[in-house]
């Protein structure tokens, strides 16, 4: 009777513990602020509403509009709980303006904004904006970092407020126009208007896109509320991303007829690849992106570098805190030491009075005691395997974290290329689509313009050299002012362009023979074809190359030959080396790097474990030097020995800590920014494979030397 009484107590508290956690108790009510109207953007946020998912965990969610943009939404979201919102990147910006907003979900993996201009206006690379009228949306920072980092400025640009209508890139007013790849796109092609869009992933610049977000105060006061709108957000996103259709009806009938059916239909679908939700789960963010971030708007001057995202990043699942079972083995064995030491007393006084029976019992001890040897003996040694497996795995998880480091910039080394690859293939594409007028054209010249023809064309192939858009214009002027008399030679006619596009200026006086034919015009346009369809290809054959360097040193630094996985071989220092800088070459370009390779001989050792040797050295020089400077990398032969030295032109160690810089644990670097394992397993794999390393005086930096046995 008493075990079921029990019971009985037991499922009562257990139903109302249940019931104290259901939505039977009450909804709870939570606002969320939208960054813009009511379009597809949001899809995930409406359905979730409408399909009930935040009815299911208790919530009961107001969903606003806005009709400025991401002003003052911040605020909204931080001055009381319940309150969400939808913002960008500028998150980073507000957090470390002192507002304690706190990233719940990434929702666009990759930020969809773009720059466009017309396809046939004489903007034909980002470099041609130079003095053109140009809207840039605000707070779209990651077009400002783009430009900056090719090369062109504010002051560099005629900068017009943005009007937000497309009308204004359709009918000239403006010569570039900032927008979102999933709406306006639409618009110009409704229109029929030919557009080029770029965007800053091709510089390797890949900010994230709409960002959900709370207060610090929300998440400390109701931490399973903000949880359930999280998971349900996402659920509503994973449903709208699968039923785009359905969800573009809803938001049609029951939140705005602004936009028609067709428009929100397209931009699901463009949203689709930047939001990967096959690819990517639902929400996911890295901290690593987020530096990325940060270092942007350093660059751009808007923020400090490496400045501390803790409790910036969301983590709906937080690691167990395990400190009690600290705490409980901390007793236990003080416990265990109080008990034998009142058992030792207790021995103590019986071997006073039996010293025959104490030694038995002594005796007895040992064998026991000696057991207890031979399984901690067992134990040691399982130990030292596991540590020795551990070892491996640290030092594949540096090789990823290499990687890591490294992947905007090689995203930035290979979309270049393909970028280039892209665009002069649709070039191409062009030409070919107008051989048959191209041909029709040569074959209509009569004897005189067919022979002014064949000399243009010579002098346009001969002569293919790029002009910059400062020196476009010098020349224009100077063709201007020479040719004041012809009518054919305006300053912003379609002969003075394709003058200087052909290179026919270069001709001197021959270009009076050109500019006299009633064919002239034609005469200029045909050779232009031609010429970019032969620039074109040269871009090609130069972009793939590059493109094929680079896979080829990322595929060295990955894959491991089947000998080498076995154990020690020989091993081609200078090959290694080179295949790490080629990985390095977009930190490099501030670096000046001096190669003294006395010796081609091989050394003795582990391909892989030297390989994180030589990234943990460079990571270190590089790092001291603020990668600008002067890096020397310098093998030779010394005896039986391969000498590795790498010396940068930093700050240099001082002598208070160079007995400790190989200590584990030991480091100068900012909290989060290292572990100061680095040099400690750096001397570790080089005392394995038989070789030293130290550190050696120099006048200036510092200098580290790798002694390694000749193979």
């Amino acid at each position: 009777m008493h075990g079921r009484a029990s019971k009985k107590i037991f499922f009562f508290f257990f139903s109302l513990l249940c019931l104290s956690h259901s939505p039977v108790f009450g909804i709870e009510k939570v606002t969320l602020h939208l960054k813009w109207f009511h379009q597809f953007q949001f899809a995930g946020y409406y359905t979730a509403l409408e399909k009930g998912f935040y009815r299911d965990v208790g919530l009961d969610v107001e969903i606003l509009e806005s009709t400025v943009g991401i002003k003052g939404i911040h605020e909204k979201v931080i001055q009381s709980t319940g309150q969400y919102g939808v913002g960008s990147n500028e998150l980073i910006q507000e957090r470390f303006a002192g507002k304690p907003v706190v990233v719940l979900a990434v929702i666009f993996q990759h930020s969809p904004s773009v720059l466009y201009f017309k396809k046939t206006s004489n903007i034909q690379s980002i470099h041609d904006l130079a003095g053109k009228r140009v809207m840039l949306t605000p707070r779209m920072d990651e077009i400002v970092a783009y430009l900056k980092k090719e090369g062109i400025g504010p002051s560099d640009l005629q900068l017009l407020e943005h009007g937000f209508n497309p009308n204004d890139l359709i009918q000239g007013k403006v010569d570039a126009y900032s927008g979102y790849a999933t709406t306006q796109a639409y618009d110009f092609k409704k229109a029929g208007f030919p557009y080029i869009a770029y965007s800053p992933r091709v510089a390797g610049i890949d900010f994230y896109g709409d960002n959900l977000f709370t207060s610090e105060a929300e998440i400390r006061e109701h931490p399973e509320r903000v949880k359930a709108f999280r998971e349900a957000s996402l659920r509503g996103w994973q449903y709208a991303m699968a039923h785009q259709s359905e969800i573009v009806d809803l938001i049609y009938e029951k939140y705005s007829k602004r936009n028609p059916k067709e428009r929100l239909l397209f931009e699901a679908e463009q949203m689709t690849p930047l939001i990967q939700p096959v690819l990517v789960e639902m929400g996911y963010m890295n901290p690593g992106r987020w530096k990325h971030i940060n270092e942007v708007y350093s660059e751009l001057g808007m923020l400090p570098k490496n400045i501390d995202l803790k409790g910036f990043i969301y983590d709906p699942n937080p690691k167990v805190n395990y400190d009690w079972i600290y705490y409980a083995f901390g007793f236990i064995v003080v416990s265990f030491l109080i008990i034998w030491l009142v058992q030792w007393r207790r021995l103590n006084k019986q071997y006073s009075e039996n010293l025959k029976k104490q030694v038995e019992v002594r005796t007895e001890e040992l064998k026991h005691s000696n057991e207890y040897l031979q399984v901690l003996n067992q134990s040691l040694l399982n130990t030292l395997k596991e540590l020795t497996e551990a070892q491996e795995r640290l030092l594949a998880s540096e090789k990823l974290a290499v990687l890591g480091q490294l992947s905007a910039g090689m995203a930035h080394e290979l979309n270049t290329p393909l970028g280039a690859i892209v665009s002069s293939n649709q070039s191409i594409t062009d030409f070919l689509n107008k051989i048959k007028n191209v041909i029709e054209s040569i074959i209509g010249f009569n004897k005189e313009d067919s022979l002014r023809f064949h000399k243009l064309l010579e002098q346009s192939l001969k002569n293919n050299i790029f002009l910059e858009g400062k020196e476009e214009r010098s020349i224009k002027k100077e063709l201007a002012i020479k040719y004041s008399n012809s009518k054919k030679m305006d300053l912003y006619g379609k002969h003075m362009q394709l003058v200087v596009e052909t290179g026919a200026f270069r001709l001197g006086d021959g270009l009076n023979e050109i500019l006299e034919s009633e064919n002239s015009l034609q005469i200029l346009e045909t050779v232009a074809n031609i010429f970019a369809a032969y620039r074109s290809n040269q871009i090609i054959s130069v972009a793939s190359e590059k493109a094929t360097h680079v896979i080829k040193a990322l595929k060295s630094y990955l894959v491991s030959e089947k000998d080498i996985l076995s154990g020690d071989t020989a091993v081609d220092l200078i090959f290694e080396i080179e295949t790490i800088l080629s990985l390095y070459h977009h930190k490099l370009t501030k670096v000046n790097v001096l190669k003294k390779y006395l010796t081609d001989k091989k050394c003795k050792g582990s391909r892989d474990k030297l390989n994180q040797v030589w990234i943990n050295l460079l990571n270190n020089a590089l790092q001291a030097m603020g990668y600008v400077g002067t890096l020397e990398i310098k093998i030779q032969e010394v005896e039986s020995w391969i000498k590795v030295s790498i010396t940068d032109s930093g700050t240099g160690i001082s002598d208070s800590i160079k007995n400790k810089i190989f200590d584990p644990f030991f480091t100068t670097k900012p909290a989060g920014e290292g572990m100061g394992l680095g040099l400690d397993i750096c001397k570790k794999i080089i005392l394995q494979m038989g070789g030293k390393i130290e550190l050696e005086d120099v006048p200036n930096g510092a200098c580290f030397s790798v002694w390694l046995p000749m193979a």
